[in-house]
């Protein structure tokens, strides 16, 4: 990555290139399938590792599988979740960073249905044009995840200001739009800028070992003046789902990189590893006991995958009938069953294989852990303990299964995003 790139940004992308008007969710599906393969191959080149994703992202765009969330009434095809989740999950398998780009530009992009019909037709248009949202949400040094240090404040004279920072911020550094939250004497705030906005800086300071292409480094607000119609004030508390949208796309992602390391153990096993001299047999791919695990292998990801469509169809049932309180626990339920098998298939499967690949199969010509890499870091996100906390408290002792939007919600009424 050049001393360049590095460095904090505000200037404009130059993303020319002409965006696909997809007319059905099964040509999504098999647009996020094209683009993958390229993907694929960009990640595999270890020496790609590091460099900012910037042709990966403009694949994203043009295949048009990044507007398919866009409303019919706005011009979009107003895609399901279940082909959300789709997209996501096969852009996984090729790139888990690249994944999470796409996973949060759909949170964000559902946000934008709570700003005025101008605001909200302005983002609809420049995604349907390729643009991408990013997020500003994770803040580090507080206390917890909602004790936020960035303020929105009004002056004397009226004016809205934003000054804070934020980390995390996913997919941010080469979005067009960055959807953020804030605190205020009102409560808590979400608001949307533009990259272009004057006082907003992004910075390229993401370094950790795995989901490196997610770009989830700084943003900076320094004296931010706000148009009012770009602040979005919560009307009532969060939704008892209000997370089974962002939870069921990070399960897509894990689910994506276990079929990913898969994919790629089976491909060297065939190709690059020698059988055990022990035996008998003249290919890896003979040996009973690597045939055998390869099973165990599949098996996980082919349960996580079902478990990730089960999920994505009761979400869609969901979004039919959202106040049903039964569908809601079912939908709680299977999101987080999703969560548990995604986050246990990708850590197994990634970095497992290499028990069977050999010592060969570790030298960096490979690149073959860049999925366990992405997925020990991606599985970070949620802890998964709570997911199965809340899953057996409902089966043992018939508690709520909720979400911890009780907990954003209750934090709120204490002031705790007024500060």
């Amino acid at each position: 990555m050049s001393t360049l790139e590095r460095h904090p940004t505000t200037l404009s992308l130059q993303e020319s290139s002409p965006v696909r008007l997809l007319r059905s969710e099964a040509e999504a599906i098999e647009a996020a399938r094209e683009i993958a393969g390229e993907i694929a191959k960009i990640a595999a080149d270890s020496r790609q590792n590091g460099q900012l994703p910037r042709r990966q992202a403009q694949l994203l765009s043009s295949s048009g599988i990044t507007a398919i969330g866009v409303p019919k009434a706005q011009g979009g095809l107003g895609a399901s979740v279940q082909t959300i989740v789709e997209t996501v999950r096969l852009i996984s398998v090729a790139d888990g960073g690249v994944g999470q780009l796409l996973q949060i530009h759909n949170v964000m992009l559902r946000g934008v249905t709570g700003y005025p019909d101008d605001v909200r037709d302005r983002v609809f248009a420049d995604v349907l044009a390729g643009k991408r949202l990013g997020n500003a949400l994770a803040e580090v040094g507080g206390k917890n995840k909602f004790a936020l240090k960035t303020r929105v404040d009004r002056r004397e004279d009226g004016t809205l200001v934003l000054n804070g920072s934020k980390f995390y911020s996913t997919g941010s550094y080469l979005a067009e739009w960055i959807s953020l939250t804030a605190a205020s004497d009102d409560g808590g705030a979400g608001v949307l800028l533009h990259r272009d906005t004057p006082g907003l800086t992004l910075v390229d300071d993401w370094e950790a070992f795995g989901q490196k292409n997610s770009v989830s480094g700084t943003v900076i607000f320094d004296n931010i003046e706000l148009d009012e119609r770009f602040v979005s004030r919560r009307k009532g508390p969060m939704k008892r789902t209000g997370l089974t949208f962002p939870q069921i796309l990070h399960a897509a992602i894990d689910t994506g990189i276990a079929a990913g390391a898969l994919a790629a153990a089976v491909d060297y096993l065939k190709h690059n590893a020698r059988a055990w001299v022990e035996s008998g047999v003249e290919h890896a791919s003979e040996e009973p006991h690597i045939i055998k695990q390869i099973g165990e292998y599949a098996v996980a990801l082919r349960a996580a995958e079902s478990l990730l469509r089960d999920a994505a169809r009761v979400f869609d049932q969901h979004e039919q009938d959202p106040e049903n309180k039964e569908l809601q626990d079912e939908l709680i339920l299977s999101v987080a069953t999703a969560r548990a098998h995604s986050d246990s298939a990708s850590l197994k499967i990634s970095s497992d294989i290499f028990s069977l690949l050999g010592a060969s199969a570790s030298l960096s010509k490979w690149n073959l852990d860049r999925f366990w890499r992405n997925a020990r870091v991606h599985t970070t996100h949620d802890p998964i303990r709570w997911r199965l906390h809340h899953v057996g408290n409902y089966y043992l002792n018939g508690v709520d299964p909720g979400e911890y939007t009780a907990i954003l919600n209750a934090k709120e009424k204490q002031g705790a995003t007024t500060r």
